[in-house]
């Protein structure tokens, strides 16, 4: 498979029809000061590019958040050890980093399309800052985990 440009960085691909998920993947994005990009699930041409070619076919990525790094897609419970190494390579490249690049570049974080950043998408859900809706969500990431290398 030919190597993406955006696996030269961390990608973290969350569902961003849920306003806790959005809020989740700003934190890492911040956290790490930028390193790791940040893509939607739904809405995002380069998550949905790099889905299409690291899954096969009927395989439904969109259980589970996903960490893209190098050669790996960690899913889910999988990943939080891999998303935490990331922020802390983050927090040292931008220390390293006098100019601080990695801060100023907002086209890595890819919401085209996204409709609402306030609000939950789901129309057979409560809201998603629910406390309900989120644990829901919570457990069934601890519930999931999948490492798929390509």
């Amino acid at each position: 498979m030919d190597s993406f440009a955006y696996f030269v960085r961390p990608l973290l691909i969350y569902d961003d029809k849920c306003s806790s998920c959005l809020k989740f993947a700003k934190y890492v994005n911040i956290l790490s000061h930028g390193w790791i990009q940040i893509a939607g699930h739904y809405y995002s041409k380069i998550s949905l590019e790099t889905k299409k070619k690291i899954f096969p076919t009927n395989y439904d990525s969109t259980k589970m958040f996903w960490l893209i790094y190098k050669n790996t897609a960690y899913g889910g419970r999988s990943a939080l050890i891999p998303v935490i190494k990331e922020i802390f390579r983050g927090l040292v490249k931008t220390i390293n980093d006098k100019n601080d690049k990695l801060k100023h570049q907002p086209d890595l974080i890819d919401n085209e399309g996204y409709l609402d950043p306030i609000t939950c998408n789901y129309k057979d859900h409560l809201q998603c800052m629910s406390t309900t809706s989120t644990l829901k969500r919570l457990i069934n990431m601890m519930q999931n985990s999948r490492r798929v290398t390509f």
